[in-house]
């Protein structure tokens, strides 16, 4: 049964790759949701948005078969089921905000409800690991705390999701290392997270080299979601369950690139809940880095940051915190090097500002092939 089970693991995993694949090709070469740039795009051309058809298309095909084989071999598959039910939800309302654009509340609304109704159905995350304590039980506090944890990680993703690649090769290390990490007693969910991994592996060749489609609302909520969720189901296993830092620590990068940005807005006076491109990669970018190059970087840092949670997840919660202290106070030297530096360049915009454009940006983004 073990080796039937492996068997079926990689088979599913190298559908979800090849489906990502041609799916995303496919879509790339169609009209269907066309993103138009505009002042905050770091592209140039209409380029079809509809890479999250293919990467939930290809995951959404490796769960079926995987939970259908689980049955029909006698186990328990209903976890497998309600896991891929929410993460359809989180990629339906991303797909329709990429259809039709919903208000930022609307939005909200239904990224809360979605963690909600996950959270309800899998348990909230009721202890996490706490210098000099071990174990901090959060109480009362359980349920709002992971409902905000997936909301927030929702959105941190989707705002990282602004350059050809970075998104996508940064969540395919972070998954697979989970998957890893989760060997075990948390192995149970383990295969969506490869699976996952191999879905947006077939979709980034058609994303990164030349930006010929994105991910979308549709991916980035899915994947976001997915991503937060699997932390919190590989997190509440028995013994030898993965570290709730781990996944923290993994995409420190992402957090602290969206919390930095949102504390230099709310200092200058600007509406943190507006869109704009002001984020350090998209400030990279605008400096006169490419995409290829931004997004390499941050997925050498990702890379790091992953390996630190793997090897500090092994110690007490006291190193887990000075792990992640210590990769923000690396991050932070550069962080203010290149808001000095575009703060210069009058990237930057004041309170009552437009944001600049600069019609110089070199992108990776080419408008689509007619149908």
């Amino acid at each position: 049964m073990l080796m039937a089970t492996a068997i079926m693991i990689l088979s599913a995993a190298v559908i979800a790759g090849a489906t990502g694949y041609v799916a995303a090709k496919f879509l790339a070469a169609r009209t269907f949701l066309q993103d138009r740039p505009n002042g905050r795009s770091s592209h140039k051309g209409l380029t079809p948005r509809a890479g999250g058809f293919a990467i939930f298309g290809g995951f959404a095909l490796a769960m079926t078969l995987f939970a259908v084989f689980m049955l029909i071999y006698g186990h328990q598959s209903a976890a497998y089921f309600k896991f891929f039910g929410f993460s359809f939800l989180a990629f339906a309302f991303g797909a329709v905000d990429d259809a039709h654009p919903l208000g930022a509340r609307i939005k909200f609304l239904a990224q809360a409800g979605i963690a909600i109704g996950f959270v309800a159905v899998f348990g909230a995350v009721h202890t996490i690991p706490a210098p000099f304590i071990g174990e901090l039980d959060l109480g009362a506090a359980a349920f709002p705390l992971t409902v905000f944890w997936v909301v927030a990680f929702m959105n941190a993703f989707n705002f990282m999701d602004g350059i050809n690649g970075i998104a996508a090769s940064c969540a395919i290390f972070v998954l697979s290392a989970l998957a890893v990490a989760a060997a075990g007693e948390a192995a149970a969910f383990a295969p969506p997270a490869i699976f996952l991994a191999c879905a947006l592996f077939g979709y980034l060749p058609h994303n990164l080299p030349q930006g010929r489609i994105f991910m979308g609302d549709g991916g980035s909520q899915f994947v976001g979601f997915a991503v937060a969720a699997l932390a919190i189901l590989v997190g509440n296993g028995e013994a030898g369950a993965v570290s709730r830092m781990f996944v923290p620590i993994a995409f420190l990068p992402f957090i602290f690139d969206v919390t930095f940005t949102l504390v230099h807005r709310a200092r200058r006076g600007r509406n943190i809940f507006a869109a704009h491109n002001e984020h350090l990669y998209q400030l990279l970018v605008r400096l006169g880095g490419t995409h290829e190059s931004v997004s390499t970087l941050y997925l050498t840092i990702v890379v790091i940051s992953t390996t630190v949670a793997m090897v500090a997840g092994a110690f007490s919660a006291g190193v887990q915190y000075g792990a992640a202290l210590g990769l923000i106070a690396a991050f932070m030297v550069p962080a203010l090097m290149i808001f000095k530096r575009a703060s210069k360049a009058q990237l930057l915009a004041g309170p009552a500002e437009p944001v600049r454009e600069e019609p110089t940006v070199e992108t990776e983004s080419y408008p689509a092939a007619a149908e």
